[in-house]
């Protein structure tokens, strides 16, 4: 099969044949890939900042296609249905995966990093890792399940526990995540103000209608206080360079969800605003089969549409590039 492969870290990745993976065990799900999601989160792979991946190793991990085989004990899917997957398979038996909490797995295997991934004709995943697509949604939709919109799910609704009517602020809006964080956001009938650096991408922005949207490469924060008093919660998607402005656009007993370190940097925190204001900051770094389903449930009620462009999976070095340039538009997507 055709498969784009990191051989060396830091290197670009090769577009090549590979040997196609092979149902072995019983728990197996073989899947043709319909269409893969390019994360910022590749291109961190690539750079070498997660030091466990197996070279050489697929990348991707973004997952939706239709399945092709399954292992003798496969109950929940057949041949024939078109699924998605976590973007990792989880061990099923620690207190995290108990307690569907199974995006901390200790045991957890990545795709792209521990396991070969999706940017590829065909990818092996696991029974209790997949959940079946509805029949009215979209294939770019299903790719943006887990990685995105699952995990967006996840961030705020089990994590920050927001609320209908809450005043939201999304950095980094006409990014991949940004962009759906909009829509997801407005989902659960809250304010969404979106900021950007770019006066091009407001009319893409505009798409995932946002009740504002910010255009500046300063301090937004004290427009953001000016204009609306602070806001509830804060979805960060972006990272270092945005995160302290974030910090300070938040009301007092507001919460802040990192979900963005685009450039792996570390940040400077003034405690005494975290401390006196008692804001909260919390990570997100995944979606659960819980959020993963809900994902899918939102866009069967329209609620979250897709939004990005599509490329052949040969042209993957491409869309890298367009992410590292900040010149894509919302998610860039791959079909083999």
């Amino acid at each position: 099969m055709k498969a784009v492969v990191l051989e060396e870290v830091g290197a670009e990745p090769v577009y090549r044949e590979i040997d196609k993976p092979i149902v072995s065990e019983e728990d197996d799900v073989l899947i043709k890939i319909e269409r893969t999601g390019v994360c910022y989160r590749d291109l961190l792979t690539v750079d070498g900042f997660f030091p466990r991946v197996k070279l050489p190793i697929i990348l991707g991990h973004e997952i939706a296609g239709r399945v092709i085989e399954v292992g003798d004990k496969v109950s929940k899917v057949g041949v024939g249905d078109r699924i998605v997957s976590l973007t990792y398979i989880p061990c099923g038996e620690c207190d995290y995966c108990r307690s569907g909490r199974e995006n901390l797995c200790i045991n957890r295997k990545w795709f792209g990093e521990d396991l070969h991934g999706s940017y590829a004709e065909y990818v092996l995943t696991k029974e209790k890792a997949v959940v079946k697509i509805p029949e009215n949604v979209g294939w770019n939709e299903a790719a943006i399940s887990a990685c995105v919109t699952g995990m967006l799910i996840h961030g705020f609704e089990d994590m920050a526990k927001i609320s209908s009517g809450e005043v939201v602020l999304v950095t980094g809006a006409g990014g991949g995540v940004g962009i759906h964080a909009i829509q997801v956001a407005k989902a659960y009938n809250t304010k969404v103000i979106a900021v950007t650096t770019s006066e091009e991408k407001i009319k893409y922005i505009e798409k995932a209608r946002p009740d504002e949207i910010i255009v500046s490469k300063d301090d937004f924060s004290k427009e953001i206080k000016k204009r609306f008093g602070g806001v509830d919660l804060v979805l960060e998607s972006v990272g270092e360079p945005t995160f302290r402005t974030s910090l300070k656009s938040l009301k007092w007993g507001g919460r802040i969800v990192v979900v963005g370190n685009v450039n792996v940097k570390p940040v400077n925190l003034n405690l005494g605003i975290i401390i006196l204001r008692e804001n909260m900051i919390i990570g997100n770094l995944s979606s659960t089969i819980k959020s993963l389903e809900k994902a899918l449930t939102l866009y069967q009620k329209g609620l979250v549409k897709a939004i990005g462009s599509v490329y052949p999976l040969k042209q993957a070095t491409y869309a890298h590039k367009l992410l590292r340039d900040r010149k894509s538009i919302g998610r860039i997507m791959l079909k083999p």
